[in-house]
């Protein structure tokens, strides 16, 4: 162990129904340093993270922290020691306010809880870290966007060593990325270390003093700075040279035939907009978040009520609610997949299953043969690791759950 090095994995290893998510990871994550942690969907990147925090403990291997064995059993003894992280399925309290959340478990005042003195220390928070939020606004109507942002602020009062970000700015604007980056520069200058999880390499090149890639379960390397490059990195990633994948759209896929037509389509937050889509194309729809795209996809989903028109195969189709929106053949996958797509608690199989349990079921039955070989079959198409449909879902990372 070096002798800047705050934490140390040593061997780490991780097995999930026989199959190992990590095979043996060493690396170090030194002080005040912002560690960017990169690979494909099921490296073992959200599986690593999640040992180092207390949510699962490891099969194999040991951490050092401040070159003392520790072991980690779960997210408080963490806390206790100074790792903290920030998921990207962010969760908070729903039913309580953004001031009470950020100040969770640290209120301020000696006698009971003052709510008054709560939400002016959370404005003061969240003024010093540039955000516009409401601090009495129910958690449970935030934006997934918002929700991270708060969560990031409830580091504030905890007096952490390490932090992880996982896929911070997945669902920021590009002013909202800035304020972040502000925030993280701080975090540093206080000698905090940060482990920053993401896939965006601009990104990683921009703010991290070293990234380290893994590839199956293992370390594939670690570079600095200034050898952070997109030739490097997809080498490192999947062994393969960057001008061996296919990485632009040539649109050859595209045909004349038109697919989709919205005309007037109108929410609460979105003024009528009209566009097409053709046969085989891919429509890039982006904006700031709470602009209004994210209405787009719902409405089209049957999710948010609307006004407008929509053909598809240039048939007029309804899309009110999820199921005439499904049996149109429009299918949504919202942005937050944990809360709004999938049960955690049920299965691979159980989840993947759910759309077309009536094509499984005979004589009022569900056969668990044909469950599961419909599940393995999906995971089989989408390369879903580790490749095992009894898991449960809560125990895949975020990015994985997107495939089903």
């Amino acid at each position: 162990m070096t002798g800047n090095a705050l934490v140390e994995l040593q061997d780490l290893e991780k097995e999930f129904a026989g199959t190992k998510a990590l095979k043996g990871v060493s690396l170090e994550f030194l002080r005040g340093e912002v560690h960017g942690l990169l690979g494909e969907n099921g490296a073992g990147k959200s599986t690593l993270i999640k040992i180092l925090t207390g949510v699962y403990s490891p099969s194999a291997g040991e951490i050092l922290l401040e070159g003392k064995p520790v072991r980690i059993s779960n997210p408080p003894e963490a806390h206790k020691l100074g790792l903290g992280a920030v998921y990207q399925d962010a969760e908070l309290f729903s039913g309580f306010t953004v001031g009470q959340n950020i100040l969770l478990g640290n209120e301020p005042g000696r006698i009971g809880i003052s709510y008054r003195a709560i939400h002016r220390e959370a404005a003061e928070i969240l003024d010093s870290m540039g955000l516009d939020l409401d601090i009495y606004r129910l958690a449970g109507d935030l934006s997934a966007a918002e929700m991270q942002l708060v969560t990031l602020a409830t580091l504030f009062h905890r007096r952490y060593k390490l932090i992880v970000l996982d896929e911070p700015t997945a669902r920021l604007s590009a002013a909202e990325s800035e304020v972040l980056f502000g925030i993280i520069e701080g975090f540093k200058k206080q000698g905090i270390t940060i482990v920053y999880i993401s896939h965006r390499l601009r990104e990683v090149q921009e703010i991290c003093d070293r990234a380290t890639i893994l590839r199956g379960g293992l370390v594939s390397g670690t570079l600095n700075r200034g050898e952070v490059t997109e030739d490097r990195v997809t080498e490192l990633m999947v062994d393969r040279n960057r001008s061996q994948l296919a990485t632009y759209n040539e649109g050859e896929n595209v045909r004349d035939e038109v697919l989709l037509e919205v005309e007037g389509l109108s929410t609460a937050n979105l003024a009528p907009i009209n566009f097409q889509i053709s046969a085989g194309e891919v429509l890039g729809i982006t904006g700031p978040v709470g602009g209004g795209m994210e209405d787009i996809a719902r409405a089209l989903g049957g999710v948010t009520r609307h006004s407008g028109s929509v053909k598809l195969g240039g048939r007029p189709v309804s899309v009110n609610t999820p199921i005439a929106a499904r049996r149109s053949g429009v299918a949504l996958i919202p942005e937050d997949r944990r809360k709004q797509a999938l049960f955690p608690s049920l299965s691979v199989a159980e989840n993947v299953c759910l759309p077309v349990l009536g094509s499984l079921q005979r004589l009022l039955m569900i056969r668990p043969g044909p469950v599961k070989s419909y599940a393995d079959g999906v995971m089989e198409r989408l390369a879903v690791r580790p490749r095992d449909a009894s898991i449960q879902v809560r125990f895949f990372p975020a990015a994985t759950s997107r495939r089903w």
